[in-house]
């Protein structure tokens, strides 16, 4: 894509095409069905809506109503990726599951996250898929979907606190609904996610960009050279300057203020974060989504005499007495902050610019030390982890952990 084809309603290009995926390569091999995948053509396709008595949902939280949808007073719904509809959960005869012609979905980099864009709301549902996508099942149980408008509540009391790095929005999830069946005990979640970042002015910042589509090649134009090259040359700076100052480390600093603010262990690999840009192609905030995924550390939030509770409670919540808890500490600063977003601002740098990588990570290591400081001795490992190139299988308590020397980014 060309810098001068950007603007705000160019995000579902980016998000689908300008993306190499992760560096796992799982992610156009574990994919949905064709039609629906991030990486076909098709422009839009129609959901299966899930529609039975209101008993059957628990709500958590604000989802608006889709006026298109015509749904009965006395029904609730729930929105249903096509590649589910012959799932168990939904055989009961007071249960109805149909494709709605009325609603057209978009299918975003994850591939279970879909932009509604035919209707007066706008805004994402993200939808239980009980197959794999990337390396996991994507289930959404109602303790996994509650657990992202819950940390989106934090965070933006925080933000309106001023307490959380002025740096950092997100894009808000502003409630969950889980569709129950006793009979068969199992539960089938949606979240519902905000269009636009928490205090965003278009005017301000009119682009948004995931981060994967900086350093990463348009798929349906490979000439076109990355967004970064594009916007390095459009302002005339110093390639290293512009990357290490204006990205890499406001980006740890903003990371290690979520550590100290908030308790949270963020997940920011290059799918999860987003950047706004002024019209000068200047980062100003980066915008985090995809917000259950991230580890609520109770040991942490206690030494940091912090009052917060759970009500999404053991689900993702980590704390000293579990064997990898140090270890998770490392996996998300190290492998996927590291792995999936320094490492490739890096490599973008030694491979177009012939840039100097261990000075690189030496300015970020020598940035990063007194950060470390502020958190409990002995936080981080003395070794670094990532993952195994396997499929993960969620039904163990054990990861295919690698334990790796001399840490590149601390």
């Amino acid at each position: 894509m060309k810098i001068s084809d950007l603007n705000i309603n160019s995000l579902i290009y980016l998000e689908r095409y300008v993306n190499n995926g992760s560096p796992s390569g799982f992610t156009t091999k574990f994919t949905t069905s064709k039609g629906t995948s991030p990486f076909d053509l098709d422009v839009f396709f129609h959901p299966l809506i899930c529609e039975a008595p209101k008993r059957f949902f628990k709500t958590y939280g604000y989802i608006p109503e889709i006026t298109e949808l015509n749904i009965d007073d006395d029904k609730g719904w729930i929105v249903v990726h096509p590649d589910m509809q012959d799932e168990n959960i939904f055989k009961n005869e007071f249960i109805k599951l149909y494709e709605s012609s009325d609603i057209k979905l978009v299918p975003t980099a994850s591939g279970r996250t879909l932009m509604l864009i035919n209707s007066s709301v706008k805004g994402y549902f993200k939808v239980h898929y009980s197959g794999i996508i990337g390396r996991i099942k994507r289930d959404l149980t109602h303790k996994k979907a509650i657990s992202g408008p819950e940390i989106s509540e934090l965070f933006i009391n925080l933000i309106n606190q001023k307490k959380l790095d002025k740096r950092l929005t997100l894009l808000p999830e502003t409630g969950s609904r889980t569709f129950i069946n006793k009979e068969q005990k199992k539960e089938w979640g949606m979240i519902w996610r905000s269009f636009e970042p928490y205090n965003f002015n278009e005017l301000e910042t009119p682009y948004l960009v995931p981060f994967f589509s900086l350093f990463g090649k348009d798929r349906l134009n490979p000439n076109h050279p990355t967004l970064l090259e594009q916007i390095i040359e459009k302002k005339s700076v110093s390639p290293v300057k512009y990357i290490v100052d204006s990205l890499i480390l406001p980006l740890i600093e903003c990371y290690f203020s979520v550590l100290t603010n908030a308790g949270i262990q963020p997940e920011w690999h290059a799918q999860n974060l987003l950047l706004t840009l002024d019209k000068n192609f200047n980062p100003v905030q980066f915008v985090m989504r995809d917000l259950e995924s991230m580890d609520k550390d109770i040991t942490l939030i206690k030494q940091l005499n912090l009052n917060i509770n759970f009500k999404s409670s053991p689900f993702k919540c980590i704390d000293e007495t579990q064997y990898n808890y140090y270890i998770k500490h490392s996996f998300m600063y190290d492998y996927k902050l590291g792995e999936y977003i320094l490492q490739p601002l890096i490599d973008f740098l030694v491979e177009t610019y012939s840039a100097k990588p261990f000075e690189i990570t030496k300015t970020i290591k020598a940035f990063v030390k007194p950060l470390l400081n502020q958190l409990p001795n002995n936080f981080f490992p003395k070794h670094w982890y990532v993952f195994e190139s396997v499929l993960i299988d969620q039904s163990k308590k054990e990861r295919p952990y690698v334990e790796l020397s001399n840490p590149k980014f601390r």
